[in-house]
């Protein structure tokens, strides 16, 4: 019942403050409608689907902590006011009862009951409620996002409580902890079907064709997270095969000024952007930038330590303000905090390919060096391929290849700890436990049956 309070509530809020009339989630607010009503018509279904994007927008989700928090442990940022619990996070030394990953991990799991409810109440409405095209996307809308968030809280909890069904008032909350081989498992099943219900030619149009899950960005996250399975199974070849699908599509293409991405949205490369406008703002944004209002800033001048001088990415991404303060580049839109957030896009998929096909084929062939060399050589230089002396050496760079080109997009610090690399990078880092973080103290609390991750 909590979970579904905290659901009605978050919509509610969502509903009041979404009023843009030009962006695509300006439809019938879901909090206006009846529980019983939801799913009697395309409209409705619409709205409850509109919901579900809608709670990822929330400061607790992609709104700011899901982004800002790897941030910290990745230590790209600090707080203005060096914020203990956020500190934590940047000296890997986090506590069960630190509030943040308590936030996340109610915002995400809001976010999969929304996620459940329509993909349990969509097949049963009838020819004259919905047709069938409409049916299968929203559903394979609803599978992605789940998928999308079982995919942070696996990567930042491990074992969790795989929850599959929709909870309603009076609903058993006591889901036990799934293994992660049960949660990788349940992901890729979501993004298969996705891909299979999800039109290959996208029916929506503007801010939608981004903002809205699609047949393509099912196929590149699928890609990404075979790639993180494959630190358990060892197995590359579809982390290899569908990143090669999605750059071969020709849906998508890296736009030439790095920074038009931020400065744009929507652009040629984006896969999958989180869409906010003027009205439904981005909290994080509004906290990013040099004025009186920032409460997260660039760590410090070493940022820029992680480019070669002439990196077109540079200056745009570290930027310099008042009073000596480092800034994050990728929030310009942020009077108002209209920023979208960059959750799937093109440079990620072609750094993805390069590194599953260079392990696939066992050494730096051509194709993975070609597809290293795109993200290069759009920032401005490129490394000859003979400067990779073995496969490990070219693994290493892919991922600072990674950290330069994502920098402040909240992948750094799961992508270090996929490979372990994490373990060499951060000297407060002592135990590769720590890769996850606590299960929130108050979860445990409950007595759902949740045991607590080993280190904590």
């Amino acid at each position: 019942m909590r979970q579904n309070i905290i659901y009605l509530l978050l919509l509610a809020s969502f509903a009041f403050t979404v009023t843009s009339c030009n962006k695509f989630l300006d439809r019938d607010p879901l909090g206006q409608i009846g529980q019983d009503e939801y799913f009697n018509s395309e409209t409705n279904a619409n709205s409850a689907l509109m919901g579900m994007y809608r709670s990822m927008m929330n400061s607790f989700s992609y709104g700011q902590s899901t982004i800002i928090v790897p941030e910290f442990s990745a230590r790209h940022v600090r707080h203005a006011a060096e914020y203990p619990e956020y500190e934590n996070f940047a000296n890997h030394q986090v506590q069960t009862i630190n509030p943040w990953t308590a936030n996340m991990w109610k915002a995400l799991y809001t976010t999969i009951n929304a996620a459940n409810q329509i993909i349990e109440e969509v097949p049963k409405m009838t020819p004259a409620m919905i047709t069938d095209q409409k049916k299968n996307i929203f559903i394979g809308e609803a599978k992605f996002i789940r998928a999308f968030n079982y995919f942070f809280l696996i990567r930042a909890f491990g074992r969790i409580p795989l929850k599959v069904t929709y909870t309603r008032e009076n609903s058993e909350l006591n889901t036990k902890q799934a293994e992660k081989e049960e949660v990788y498992t349940q992901i890729i099943n979501d993004l298969n079907e996705a891909i299979s219900l999800l039109p290959t030619e996208n029916t929506y149009t503007g801010d939608a064709s981004r903002g809205r899950a699609s047949h393509w960005a099912a196929k590149a996250l699928l890609a990404k997270v075979y790639l993180y399975q494959a630190a358990f199974t060892n197995d590359y070849k579809n982390a290899a095969s569908l990143s090669e699908e999605v750059l071969s599509s020709g849906k998508y293409n890296l736009v030439t000024e790095y920074s038009s991405i931020w400065t744009t949205q929507n652009s040629s490369e984006a896969i999958f952007e989180i869409q906010f406008d003027d009205q439904a703002t981005n909290p994080l944004a509004a906290v990013s930038n040099d004025n009186a209002t920032v409460l997260f800033l660039a760590k410090d001048s070493t940022l820029l330590n992680l480019y070669r001088e002439g990196d077109k990415r540079k200056a745009f991404t570290v930027k310099k303000g008042s009073k000596n303060n480092y800034f994050m580049g990728k929030f310009p839109n942020f009077s108002p905090a209209s920023q979208n957030v960059t959750a799937i896009r093109l440079a990620e998929v072609y750094l993805i390919h390069a590194e599953a096909k260079a392990r696939v084929e066992n050494g730096v062939s051509q194709t993975a060096y070609e597809a290293l060399k795109k993200v290069q050589e759009r920032a401005g230089y490129t490394t000859p391929i003979n400067d990779y002396s073995s496969l490990e050496v070219f693994i290493k760079a892919v991922q600072e290849e990674k950290e330069r080109e994502l920098l402040f997009e909240g992948e750094t610090w799961f992508d270090y700890c996929r490979t372990k690399l994490a373990l060499t990078k951060y000297s407060s880092l002592k135990d590769e436990k720590h890769f996850l973080y606590p299960i929130p103290a108050a979860e445990i609390g409950l007595g759902n049956s949740l045991t607590q991750n080993p280190g904590y």
